[in-house]
């Protein structure tokens, strides 16, 4: 799955999250799409034809915003392919490039200075470098998120939240910011490995362009070789720190290190020195094996760990329990809950209402399933045939007026005759306090009537084995529980 895919399926979740009204897609449109996209997929589908049913069914629905809600398509547009990280990238290049060309100390005296090299510089830099990576390799294990200032400056990079567009509708507003804020999240690991990449291929094109700047100024001049220095004051000292830094490198060559009286009359002033050629040598193939190999491979490493968490981005993770829905709905999976009203009906926005409360209740996706209002004076006469039984293991819940005054009459002779029709035990009752919390505004004693009639419903059922769900559309809401 690939990063487009991804975005595509985070932008119709946060639209979906924020259309609570449905303004924006219709239940018909989003049943549609899921039909179009392969839906019901089967039970035993794998996490790859998961993932390919999630991003077709997002492409379905994006499609459609664009062509039911025309201003959608500014908002929802995909951002530039392009990112500031490949302009820094050339950027810094072009920098390291110049510098490392210009930085030696092959000057018009046509002398250097053996321990004064800018690649020693750029060696020892490297060390301190790599000392850090391992250091924050083991700290941190198998973290996949650079630390420190690198994560911090590569999560601003890629990432521009635009401001949203005044003249849109609200839910779209909302979606596009609920979509960026997520977005930002679950992405910022990529940028900050594409920028340790950037870096150390920084890094590399510096040291290599540093020694072809030494070669291509010695392919005209003859330059000598000298040392001095403040705390070397003997050449065995300074044999030892050149086998130290230059050892490896005379080894590959074929070529010895100086000894102690050829490294005597090389000391500046008292000698003009010999030919650097050889320096020059030592040193490139030092800062070959160790810089430009390894910052070879970490650059390339950190690229590929970039490329990597772009396919592997666990979008899942956010808002799960969405994605179980769509999915358990489509493999009818889902939790499956019949409801009974007596003497009410549900709206729309109740039954979401009811259905979201239940998910968080259950934790897990529900598919709910309404049969026809009992009417008020059958409560001990009404039957389920009218929905059929094909849900043998389904949940019969009955669904009461939160507001109502509890009954044994009405309520709870609803309660018995539902029990004995029922194939399993009736174990959760549904109370609708929807008009009772958007009338409890006006009230002073709001908090004293609601616990009053809270214990009016659990008196009524105290001698059943059976959990209350109260549950509201309005602008309160009810209690989760009452037992």
């Amino acid at each position: 799955m690939n990063v487009d895919d991804i975005r595509n399926i985070l932008m119709v979740q946060a639209v979906e999250e924020s259309d609570e009204g449905e303004q924006l897609l219709t239940s018909t449109e989003k049943r549609d799409a899921a039909t179009a996209s392969g839906a019901p997929l089967g039970k035993q589908v794998d996490i790859a034809g998961q993932n390919s049913f999630l991003a077709s069914r997002a492409e379905s629905l994006l499609r459609r915003l664009s062509s039911s809600h025309p201003e959608a398509t500014t908002l929802l547009e995909q951002p530039p392919a392009g990112s500031p990280l490949g302009m820094l990238s050339i950027t810094l290049g072009l920098v390291a490039a110049v510098v490392g060309f210009l930085t030696n100390e092959l000057g018009p005296e046509k002398r250097i200075n053996i321990l004064s090299f800018p690649l020693l510089g750029i060696l020892l830099w490297s060390a301190l470098v790599y000392v850090r990576e391992i250091f924050l390799f083991f700290r941190r294990r198998r973290s996949d998120v650079p630390p420190g200032w690198c994560a911090w400056l590569g999560e601003r990079f890629p990432h521009r939240i635009a401001d949203a567009q005044a003249q849109a509708q609200a839910p779209l507003n909302d979606a596009r910011l609920l979509f960026e804020k997520r977005w930002h999240s679950l992405t910022a690991p990529i940028p900050a490995a594409r920028l340790k990449s950037i870096l150390h291929s920084t890094a590399f094109i510096l040291a290599a362009s540093a020694i072809g700047g030494m070669y291509v100024k010695g392919l005209a001049n003859e330059y000598r070789a000298v040392w001095e220095s403040t705390f070397f004051t003997e050449a065995s000292q300074l044999r030892a720190f050149l086998e130290l830094i230059l050892g490896p490198a005379a080894a590959l060559s074929g070529v010895a290190l100086p000894d102690d009286t050829e490294l005597n009359a090389m000391r500046w002033p008292t000698s003009e020195g010999e030919n650097a050629a050889r320096w020059i040598h030592w040193y490139a193939i030092t800062i070959g094996l160790f810089v430009l190999i390894p910052r070879a491979i970490l650059a390339v490493a950190w690229r590929l760990r970039a490329n990597r968490l772009a396919r592997t981005l666990a979008f899942r993770g956010i808002s799960p329990l969405y994605f179980e829905r769509i999915l358990s709905t489509s493999t009818d999976a889902a939790l499956s809950l019949c409801i009974v009203p007596y003497a009410c009906e549900l709206d729309e926005d109740s039954r979401r209402a009811l259905e979201h409360q239940l998910e968080k209740y259950f934790g897990r996706a529900v598919a709910l399933h309404l049969y026809p209002a009992i009417p008020f004076g059958e409560e001990e006469s009404f039957t389920l045939e009218e929905k059929g039984r094909k849900e043998e293991k389904a949940e019969i819940l009955p669904l009461f007026h939160f507001a109502a005054t509890p009954e044994i009459e009405t309520h709870l002779a609803v309660y018995q005759t539902l029990s004995g029709l029922a194939t399993n035990p009736v174990r959760f009752v549904l109370l609708d306090a929807t008009s009772y919390d958007r009338k409890s505004v006006t009230f002073t004693d709001t908090a004293a009537r609601r616990e009053g009639r809270e214990a009016a419903w659990k008196r009524l059922f105290a001698s059943e084995e059976v959990s209350l769900i109260p549950f509201s559309a309005g602008l309160a809401p009810a209690s989760p529980t009452l037992s």
